[in-house]
């Protein structure tokens, strides 16, 4: 039973952190020249082409990820910030395989975050082709492999490839610090 409530309330501080990020997603989504600007810097116009072709609440995400990975780099001399800035501004582009209304999304992130097991079941029962439901929970767990390809697909870099189809994967010991970095901005947004 205490690992039960220990779960939920875990699950529950996961879920308001998520609320803030719906705010930020609905009513500070628009892109600011400084933004439009960082993006030029760090995306060649392929890439650009993929990241705008996410919805504005997930291009607003990336970027915010992007700049919570700047905050925590500070002066860290050999971490790579180029190719983490990359894979945090294309991390999510998977997603714009499949448009979802606000309402769907966050009732995605609750399902995955309050029912991890029928999500994943849901999940891992859909594809690309199934119905609705199904659908936007595959694309959910998937879409770290679905964005790594879709990068591919523009000639992105092996190492920003691996950091864009590993980002939801669980912490190894002795992964690349920009995983681990690329991780934290993403759950921090």
């Amino acid at each position: 039973m205490n690992d039960f409530l220990h779960d939920l309330v875990n699950n529950l501080s996961k879920s308001w952190s998520r609320v803030g990020a719906l705010f930020r997603a609905l009513f500070l989504n628009r892109l600011r020249n400084v933004d439009v600007a960082f993006i030029r810097e760090q995306l060649n116009k392929q890439e650009q082409i993929l990241f705008y072709s996410m919805a504005a609440f997930d291009q607003r995400h990336s970027l915010d990820v992007a700049y919570t990975l700047r905050d925590l780099l500070g002066k860290r001399s050999k971490v790579r910030p180029d190719k983490l800035y990359k894979a945090a501004l294309l991390h999510d582009i998977g997603k714009a395989r499949t448009r979802l209304l606000v309402r769907d999304r966050v009732a995605q992130v609750l399902l995955f975050t309050l029912l991890p097991p029928l999500a994943n079941y849901l999940a891992d029962r859909g594809s690309e082709r199934t119905g609705y439901w199904r659908r936007i929970l595959y694309f959910y767990k998937h879409h770290p492999k679905i964005s790594a390809a879709l990068a591919k697909s523009v000639s992105a870099d092996s190492e920003t490839l691996y950091l864009i189809e590993q980002h939801h994967a669980p912490f190894t010991s002795g992964e690349p610090k920009e995983l681990t970095l690329l991780r934290e901005a993403d759950e921090l947004n």
